[in-house]
């Protein structure tokens, strides 16, 4: 048994690639123009400006210690177009960890100049690049393993979710671990069916850049390790033979992860004394204790503390828009079919299940028991995995009837993503509306309505309480007052008050008995705004916040 091959279905005619092609690159064109319009108009959410900073720093100052969280390769390149819109860079202390306050002090530097709008959009721009080169990731990945139909619908349900949308325009480390995943896979199987030494080396450049994007990248790295060593054992080789493969992309990873700290701090080469860089394992000792730390968490009207692993399964379903999940579902069982059937080879089936199927699981293992349950982002490089296991949905296109079916369930997720615009950071999918009930934190607010608080606050001196990044108080909010510790009976007049406020920070039991008003607006769907002629009770509300109010004035509502 071996595990070289190519799938049993066809690449397509020259005239229907470049159809192909031509329908992913539209896709990929509409994907940036509407990702930047939100890129536009949402401000800046609670992690952006410590990536934005920290990347700064790192290529001004070459402070690798203020972001505790390494590596910092992809927040240097997302931060590379923010110099060019003239930041204001506070002077900072460079040889300390001091990430949440010199996060804030470069907030209330911008807010003071009045350029944080601009850095911020600035630092989204290879944030947005990176999602749509996912995209044709992707596209080359399921078109190699089950043909050109596959690779279209790949990259289709990856720039057709709202999900996608809202977390692909935002500057992150999510997105692009997900896209070195999925680069480590596409080079894992065009190794397994090549076995050649160019193809060696890409795996090593795949697996260095995703340990470059986030120290989890290791985990993608150990499973390319142990597929290599398995298929080396698998063909008869012995002893040495088997290892040296494995070997080679061990050493490429280790230089890549080297060359980065030692272009951005060349110090870092002199006071290293681990096989890896110091900075870099600092920050998976950081990520052990602080990812390891339980978070408050919000779901369908539950609250919790620490970890829930029904959390993840339910996000998704509560987060994917309806026509993605049944096809990520649908997609799947299709393939198994097509295997049966003789459709899809053996040799790409054991190809799909190693370099694919096992690093989405792995993955998802991994997050599974997390106490940090924060949003389903930290699921992107398992769903855009398992994109690839869905894309065989399009072997049936031969089909008449069920093409027509696919080509209305795509046509059915543009909408849903057209319409999502411009809060696809709130969406989720019916019934699970409105959103601010069902999710929380970066599921539906992650402080992305700043802009629109300000501007609905002139002239109502609303009490305010906002969930957003750390430097921004109610003084860049104007007219407004505080909110959190003021007796509910000395309360009248406009409230606004975010909906992670509400249902999962920290200090929601100060909101409790808010919960039990009903919101008469909301703006972005993220910030809910109440009216108050006569003072509310502090009795507390239920965990749920409750719907709009039909009319003009908040009321309490009975469970």
């Amino acid at each position: 048994m071996h595990w070289r091959g190519t799938p049993l279905t066809s690449a397509g005619s020259g005239s229907s690639r470049w159809i192909g092609v031509g329908l992913v690159l539209v896709a990929i064109v509409g994907f940036l123009i509407v990702g930047g319009v939100e890129a536009w108009h949402d401000s800046a959410t609670f992690d952006e400006p410590v990536y934005v900073s920290s990347g700064v720093a790192a290529v001004l100052h070459h402070d690798l210690a203020d972001n505790p969280e390494h590596p910092p390769l992809f927040k240097v390149l997302a931060a590379l177009p923010v110099l060019a819109v003239g930041p204001v860079v506070p002077h900072g202390n460079w040889s300390i960890n001091n990430e949440h306050r010199y996060g804030a002090r470069f907030v209330m530097a911008q807010l003071k100049a009045g350029t944080m709008h601009r850095v911020t959009f600035a630092s989204r721009l290879v944030p947005l690049l990176e999602c749509s080169l996912l995209a044709l990731a992707l596209f080359a990945l399921a078109s190699s393993l089950f043909g050109l139909s596959s690779g279209v619908v790949a990259a289709l349900l990856w720039l057709l979710d709202p999900l996608v949308l809202g977390l692909g325009h935002l500057d992150g480390v999510d997105v692009p671990f997900a896209l070195t995943t999925v680069l480590v896979s596409w080079a894992l199987v065009r190794w397994l069916r090549r076995r050649d030494r160019r193809s060696l080396l890409w795996l090593g450049v795949a697996c260095g850049t995703v340990a470059s994007a986030q120290v989890t990248g290791l985990l993608v790295v150990a499973v390319a390790f142990g597929v290599v060593v398995a298929a080396q054992a698998r063909c008869g080789q012995r002893a040495w033979a088997i290892w040296r493969p494995a070997a080679l992309v061990a050493v490429m990873t280790w230089v890549i992860v080297w060359a980065v700290y030692a272009v951005l701090d060349p110090s870092v080469v002199m006071h290293s004394w681990y096989l890896l860089p110091h900075p870099y394992v600092e920050g998976v000792k950081y990520l052990a204790s602080n990812d390891t730390a339980s978070s408050p968490g919000f779901l369908i009207g539950h609250r919790w503390l620490g970890a829930n692993v029904w959390f993840w399964p339910v996000s998704l379903v509560v987060k994917l828009s309806t026509p993605i999940l049944l096809l990520l579902i649908a997609g799947p069982l299709v393939l198994i079919a097509s295997v049966r059937a003789g459709r899809v080879s053996r040799a790409t089936s054991r190809q799909t299940l190693v370099a694919v199927v096992l690093p989405a699981l792995v993955l998802f293992a991994f997050e599974l028991p997390s106490p940090r349950t924060l949003g389903v982002r930290y699921l992107l490089p398992s769903l855009a995995l398992w994109i690839i296991v869905a894309s065989p949905i399009a072997l049936l296109v031969g089909r008449r009837l069920i093409a027509m079916a696919l080509g209305v369930v795509l046509a059915a997720a543009a909408v849903a993503a057209a319409l999502s615009v411009p809060d696809s950071i709130a969406y989720t999918a019916p019934p699970f509306t409105p959103g601010y009930r069902v999710a929380t934190d970066s599921n539906v607010d992650w402080g992305q309505d700043f802009s629109l608080l300000v501007q609905w606050s002139h002239g109502r001196h609303p009490r305010v309480a906002y969930f957003g990044p750390r430097g921004i108080t109610n003084a860049d909010i104007p007219g407004a007052r505080r909110l959190i510790g003021v007796a509910p009976p000395s309360i009248t007049g406009w409230v606004a008050a975010s909906a992670t406020d509400l249902t999962s920070a920290l200090r929601n039991d100060a909101l409790s008995w808010l919960r039990g008003y009903c919101p008469v607006a909301t703006l972005g769907g993220s910030i809910l705004l109440y009216h108050f002629t006569t003072p509310p009770s502090r009795a507390p509300g239920p965990s749920t916040p409750a719907p709009l109010c039909p009319g003009r004035e908040s009321h309490r509502v009975t469970a």
